[in-house]
């Protein structure tokens, strides 16, 4: 299919839309450095983030399950209005007392996490099964093709724009442009990026309450404990097949691996930046870059997912990781940044790959259950991750100095750790793997 087939598409047109906007926050590509500036820890940084994976965990497969009963649509348009709310939190909380910081904040990541499960499945079921419907489901690569370069494109704005919101310099002199006093130091610029992301929001509920849904047999006529009780039922015949069936199983499994540790470092990107000596402005013209490679290679990513035999193709990817975090490890400047663009590029490609599988494998009754349960395990080892990491680092920041702290010496020294993980992961993973396939075949 044709970009403008797919755009003609209303349900596809308003998934991408929907995508693309939820996750255009101008504040990504400082985020750490954004939570710091508000007077919260690295460590509660961290923890927080495992409270947002906890939420998730928690309300993942129900919400999935719900989607599939109640109805998809819905689940979407109300996850798009928790969004709106957990964002409008952190634009106006006030500061100075850091424990009401931290509880807002607290508050922030519950209600983010919860609109992340809420949308996580329903969304892509909603785009999938209208391509079902009409015969185009082998179209699906090619529509998540479409998303990555449209979302890639806006991403190059949202960086560069939302990394110079947070430059002193450059804003210095807007300021002064528009005659007002100028920022002295990047906490007069920290809500900035979080304004112009609630502004976003209201467009993730426009595509939200636009997408249309086929009523199911379930949506009208039940009463909420009938729905209530299909939905565990649903939940929990999908978790049994999920368990029971090795292919699905083992992608899920390798999915969470490389997802959930890369998206531990990754959310910490603008503090591993500043820590190789990058300034801040130039944190968006990296955030571009990565967007620009993700339109180049977004080709390159659907056919390795759909031609690659997945043996292969988890083996190369995996190789590539460990690299990467090794390299990482190192510390370099400038140089520094080519593993994170190598990481990027394979948690787009896995991507394809797990939503190619998965899609392909599952039955359009609870296709929203099933892709929940892929959210799960990712959340699962994302909160385990960053509840190690924060305990990790708070006990070798121990043996640094107050100075060195604040020089990244020892954020520095811990990112060696993402190595010994996930290598030691993979591996357990790949034994396990070669147990069962001795057994039966998992990759036919």
């Amino acid at each position: 299919m044709k970009l403008k087939e797919i755009l003609e598409i209303p349900n596809v047109r308003y998934f991408l839309m929907f995508r693309c906007s939820y996750f255009a926050r101008f504040y990504y590509p400082i985020f750490t450095l954004l939570y710091l500036d508000y007077g919260l820890s690295l460590s509660q940084f961290a923890m927080l983030n495992v409270i947002w994976a906890a939420t998730i965990v928690i309300s993942e497969v129900p919400s999935g399950a719900f989607a599939d009963t109640l109805g998809r649509k819905k689940l979407v348009v109300l996850s798009s209005f928790i969004m709106f709310i957990e964002i409008a939190m952190i634009a106006f909380v006030p500061t100075g007392n850091t424990t009401l910081v931290f509880g807002v904040f607290l508050i922030n990541r519950i209600l983010s996490g919860l609109a992340m499960s809420l949308a996580s499945g329903a969304d892509e079921a909603l785009a999938y099964d209208t391509l079902k419907e009409q015969g185009k489901e082998s179209a699906w690569p090619q529509v998540l093709q479409v998303q990555l370069r449209i979302a890639s494109t806006v991403g190059i704005i949202v960086t560069l724009v939302g990394a110079a919101m947070y430059d002193v310099h450059f804003m210095a002199n807007l300021y002064q442009l528009v005659g007002l006093p100028a920022p002295e130091n990047t906490r007069d610029l920290m809500r900035i990026p979080v304004y112009a992301t609630l502004l976003v929001a209201v467009v993730a509920i426009y595509a939200a309450l636009n997408m249309r849904e086929e009523k199911t047999s379930f949506t009208s006529n039940n009463s909420r404990c009938e729905t209530l009780s299909a939905s565990l039922k649903l939940t929990f015949s999908a978790g049994k097949w999920v368990l029971s069936t090795p292919y699905v199983l083992f992608i899920m499994l390798y999915y969470s691996l490389f997802e959930h540790t890369s998206r531990m470092f990754l959310t910490m990107d603008s503090q591993y930046y500043r820590s190789i000596d990058i300034p801040i402005l130039y944190f968006g013209f990296i955030g571009a870059g990565i967007s620009v490679v993700k339109i180049i290679l977004a080709g390159h990513s659907r056919r390795l997912a759909e031609r690659m035999e997945p043996k292969a193709f988890i083996a190369i990817m995996g190789l590539a990781t460990m690299v990467s975090y090794y390299w990482i490890s190192l510390g370099w400047s400038i140089y520094g940044v080519i593993p994170a663009l190598i990481l990027i590029f394979i948690i787009m490609t896995m991507n394809i790959f797990v939503s190619y599988h998965l899609n392909k494998k599952t039955e359009s009754h609870n296709r929203a259950t099933v892709l929940s349960f892929k959210g799960l395990m990712f959340n699962l080892g994302y909160g385990f991750i960053g509840a190690l990491y924060a305990y990790y680092y708070k006990l070798i920041s121990q043996n640094y100095s107050t100075e060195e702290i604040e020089r990244n010496i020892s954020f520095l020294d811990s990112l060696s750790a993402f190595f010994y993980y996930f290598t030691l992961l993979f591996l357990l993973i790949s034994l396990y793997f070669f147990i069962k396939n001795k057994r039966n075949k998992v990759f036919e």
